[in-house]
């Protein structure tokens, strides 16, 4: 999109550095074969690189829950036959595709379950599944793509760590007109695992009601892993699982699906997963070498008034450093107020503690930590009567806190991950002036101790094709994995190229991960003409909704109204 000659020059005064290129190359992830869009997750020091898939091609049908002859199949149906002997045509094949998606993405219980993201990792060699709790089976000929699969880190190149889904299990039942329904049932929500090569280990929650609820961020080389778990179930938890279990309650259907529905909530038209079932804790687990767990520690809230461990808010370890400090986010009362906001901990040897004690810098978030004592987090402030992130720098060794203007003052500043050399790296908005409410956003690198920001598509080729929206991590080694924006041909669900009505390949806007690898060298000084520097500021907010919404959520889930 060009900017007005206005904006330009609010861009070009506002930027921290001169307009540089060069001392980063560009090597895409190679999943190009397995979706449109794949955005980037996590790089280690042995070069491991994680990245999330978005709809993967050509996913598997089963067609024992597709019943052809009923009148809601025969109507959408062009070759009903076809499906039946499970040939379907690409117009067929592609609606049941988006029936089976839509099913899944609104918790329904009556069709297959399809996932929307998936997890790869990528040695310098292959691309791999991280299948976590997926199974092969030969009614799909293959694995299943059911479970949404997250993974958020690795060390080592061994140990893969991150959240998903329960696999499905077919449950048959009569209704009380003597029809045979099958409904699809998840053995459990979300559960953090460990990967370990074809070894998957559950990291189970402190409380497993209803299966409980654990979720993992980040591990550390001593394999500490930081995260959060049920530590116990709420009332409407207990009550509602009570209901499950009085057949004149639960009405014709079986306990199973009753239970499953206990997780999701009506919202409009569609549905969303339930929020206030547990009571939920910061929790680190420490595994051994072949990821088993070995110890499991749970952390309180700063709120210590409160009877009901629910009425104190909630609490999350986001990072560990190789020292086993943990840093993240737990409630806190908002002065004298029963009102709940979110302030940035730590996490270490069985005590949170409080990392800005200035209650008008609420709220706030630590996101970051390394093994010199940086801490790098995000405080959530109102500019313009708009909430913005602005990025902070901690030194927990002197409690000196730094805050990054980013961009420019009003950016939203958001860091992903901070290396041992004090390199932080992350996403902000990259433009102030845009005419809707989603700003352009490009991927940035902060060096603390130099205190000098740049924008990442200014350290790349004069030439490049690539629009980095995001920095996602930085290893040691100073590689850095990024999401970019990139026009390609489009791709139908089987991944065959789309032609418009004259033959020829339609480009589209795609996300796409990438390695960006340093030279070594000298940056230069590129012309505007040579940089596109117009074109190149940054992709609107919605591509990368997949990060951020996480940071943002840490402080709507702890507010209280």
């Amino acid at each position: 999109m060009k900017l007005t000659p206005l904006a330009a020059a609010v861009i070009l005064t506002t930027a921290s550095l001169p307009v540089f290129a060069a001392s980063y190359t560009v090597t895409e992830i190679p999943v190009q074969d397995k979706s449109q869009n794949h955005f980037a997750v996590s790089i280690d020091n042995s070069g491991l690189a994680l990245v999330t898939l978005q709809n993967q091609y050509n996913p598997p049908i089963d067609y024992r829950l597709i019943d052809v002859d009923n009148s809601f199949f025969s109507a959408a149906l062009s070759d009903p036959d076809a499906v039946r002997n499970q040939d379907p045509n690409l117009e067929d094949y592609s609606f049941l595709v988006n029936y089976v998606r839509t099913g899944s993405s609104n918790f329904s219980v009556l069709t297959q379950q399809l996932a929307e993201f998936l997890a790869y990792s990528y040695d310098g060699n292959e691309a791999n599944y991280v299948f976590a709790f997926d199974e092969e089976t030969s009614d799909l000929d293959g694995f299943s793509f059911s479970m949404e699969t997250t993974v958020r880190d690795s060390v080592a190149g061994t140990h893969i760590v991150g959240n998903t889904e329960g696999p499905s299990q077919i449950v048959e039942y009569v209704n009380d007109n003597g029809d045979e329904i099958q409904f699809v049932i998840s053995e459990f929500d979300r559960r953090a695992f460990v990967q370990v090569g074809d070894q998957v280990t559950p990291l189970m929650p402190v409380d497993d009601t209803l299966g409980g609820v654990s979720t993992i961020n980040s591990i550390n080389e001593n394999f500490e892993v930081a995260g959060s778990s049920s530590v116990s179930a709420t009332s409407a938890l207990t009550t509602a699982l009570e209901n499950c279990e009085d057949e004149e309650i639960r009405g014709d259907q079986p306990v199973e699906a009753c239970r499953q529905r206990i997780l999701t909530i009506a919202s409009g038209t569609s549905t969303a997963r339930r929020s206030g079932l547990w009571v939920e804790r910061a929790t680190i687990w420490t595994l051994d070498v072949e990821g088993n767990v070995v110890d499991t520690n749970s952390y309180d809230t700063l709120i210590t008034d409160e009877e009901d461990p629910f009425n104190a808010g909630t609490s999350q370890a986001i990072d560990i450093n190789a020292n086993g400090v943990g840093v993240g986010v737990s409630s806190i009362k908002f002065g004298d107020s029963e009102f709940l906001t979110t302030t940035a901990v730590s996490f270490n040897n069985g005590e949170i503690t409080r990392l800005i004690e200035d209650d008008d810098l609420l709220p706030n978030s630590a996101l970051n930590i390394n093994d010199n004592g940086y801490i790098a987090g995000v405080r959530s402030e109102r500019i313009n009567n708009i909430a913005r992130s602005r990025l902070f720098v901690l030194d927990s060794t002197n409690n000196d806190i730094t805050f990054v203007d980013g961009f420019f003052s009003s950016s939203s500043t958001i860091p992903r991950a901070m290396n041992n050399q004090n390199i932080i790296v992350g996403v902000g908005d990259s433009t102030v002036l845009t005419s809707s409410n989603e700003r352009p956003t490009a991927g940035f690198i902060y060096d603390i101790e130099a205190d000098s920001f740049s924008n990442l598509n200014n350290l790349v080729a004069c030439d490049s094709e690539y629009n980095i929206i995001e920095a996602n991590d930085i290893n040691d080694e100073g590689v850095i994995l990024a999401s970019a924006v990139v026009q390609r041909p489009a791709r139908n669900i089987l991944g065959e190229l789309v032609q418009d009505d004259d033959g020829n390949e339609v480009l589209v806007d795609t996300v796409i991960a990438v390695q960006l690898n340093p030279t070594g060298q000298e940056p230069d000084t590129c012309t505007d003409d040579e940089l596109g520097v117009l074109e190149r500021q940054g992709a609107s907010t919605g591509f990368y909704l997949v990060g951020t919404v996480f940071v943002m959520a840490l402080f709507r889930r702890f507010r209280k109204k």
